[in-house]
């Protein structure tokens, strides 16, 4: 299901790369990477076009704590411990009930209802992803480019050793914790999981998203550092001459298993209300990150158990960047409340039925969304999967996709 890494050649390979590379790899420049890669036997495919410096090792360590089989046998020795068995067969169980259950059904959905929307080798915008790369690589598969912007710092992918086993039990349990809603609820919760973020154990997103990766069967090539400049351009330079400063961003490169067609997760950790809060600046005076959204092209909107922020007065600029810019937006009703959409300008499919709010969201019911679910006029169809903050309910489940006519 794996396609073996051979450490050593991905090193010599990026060793060799030229000196022009950094040019070639301004996140404006599509496509991102060329589809002629380089392939030898029982490596990953490198592109010329892979930035100098990745990380090469968060494949192994991604698999390591996922509980998956590793090609490397350098860390055979933490493997041979009692607790990783333990740690190895919860989470093998428990993603085999998510795939069965829910993933398997995504996919499936993915290939009938959501494959004709990509432009073009595509991107993927997801506003208030947290990590939860799970479920937009699953429904979203193929894409060149995902951007994610979430309000959970980044992290770092752990460094194990089989000489010093300390705190690896810790750590583990930690990633179990950590995965708890997403697995069992389909969503992340925030708060709860910026309690759980401690700088010995999983200490942000960027590790959960490679373990999702992993167990979505693609395989981690690198990641890297970037920097988001006051024009919006991204690039490997750490410095402007402008007095904003420079904001990093990470970027985790990855294939499918078997595939040489190398495709690029960037995380953007940001505050995407209009005011600052919690020390990090607002959405309508991050001039960089505006003008980045801004230069994007064509993209497509995800958007799942997002606390109906866009439903509020503080977080209206995300939320008139999407109408103004996404060419489709999918998304459960705590994303754009429904009533913003023009329907002179978009065209809906909806899926499932429509179901009240739990009891926290009570007041954001929509009369206008539960109109439409039942206007004989729009168009209808089943959904396969539950997900969001209904999974639990079992019985209802509203997800729909609105696609800009222009777009069409």
């Amino acid at each position: 299901m794996r396609l073996l890494i051979g450490i050593g050649c991905i090193i010599f390979l990026l060793g060799c790369e030229t000196q022009n590379n950094e040019k070639k790899n301004d996140l404006q420049a599509h496509p991102i990477l060329k589809d002629s890669v380089q392939k030898k036997k029982d490596t990953i495919p490198i592109s010329s076009e892979l930035p100098r410096g990745l990380d090469t090792t968060i494949d192994e360590s991604s698999r390591f704590i996922a509980g998956l089989p590793m090609a490397s046998n350098r860390l055979r020795g933490i493997a041979s411990y009692g607790f990783y068995g333990v740690h190895t067969k919860r989470l093998q169980e428990l993603f085999r009930r998510v795939k069965t259950k829910r993933l398997k059904p995504m996919s499936d959905f993915s290939q009938t209802e959501l494959s004709t929307d990509k432009v073009g080798d595509g991107t993927l915008f997801y506003p208030f992803s947290g990590p939860d790369a799970l479920h937009a690589v699953t429904l979203f598969p193929n894409y060149k480019q995902y951007v994610f912007i979430a309000f959970e710092p980044p992290g770092s992918f752990k460094k194990f050793s089989s000489r010093d086993t300390t705190g690896v039990p810790d750590y583990l349990q930690s990633v179990q914790i950590n995965i708890n809603e997403v697995t069992n609820y389909s969503y992340f919760i925030t708060d709860k999981m910026r309690k759980f973020i401690t700088a010995d154990k999983v200490d942000g997103a960027l590790p959960l998203i490679g373990l999702f990766l992993v167990h979505t069967d693609h395989t981690l090539i690198g990641h890297g550092k970037r920097y988001l400049h006051a024009d919006g351009t991204i690039n490997t330079q750490s410095r402007d001459t402008s007095k904003v400063p420079v904001q990093e961003v990470h970027d985790i490169y990855f294939t499918k298993n078997g595939s040489t067609y190398i495709q690029r997760l960037t995380y953007i950790y940001a505050n995407l209300g209009n005011a600052a809060y919690a020390g990090k600046i607002g959405f309508t005076n991050n001039i960089p990150l505006r003008n980045f959204l801004n230069s994007m092209k064509g993209f497509n909107t995800y958007v799942k158990s997002a606390s109906y922020l866009m439903h509020n007065a503080g977080f209206s600029e995300i939320r008139n960047f999407l109408l103004s810019n996404a060419n489709t937006v999918f998304q459960d009703d705590t994303g754009i409340p429904f009533e913003n959409y023009d329907q002179r300008n978009w065209d809906f499919v909806f899926y499932g039925r429509y179901a009240r709010p739990i009891n926290l969201f009570a007041k954001r019911y929509s009369p206008a969304l539960d109109s439409a679910y039942s206007n004989p006029e729009f168009t209808k169809r089943p959904l396969p999967f539950m997900s969001g903050y209904l999974l639990r309910r079992g019985d209802a489940q509203n997800i729909y996709k609105a696609i800009r006519k222009s777009a069409r």
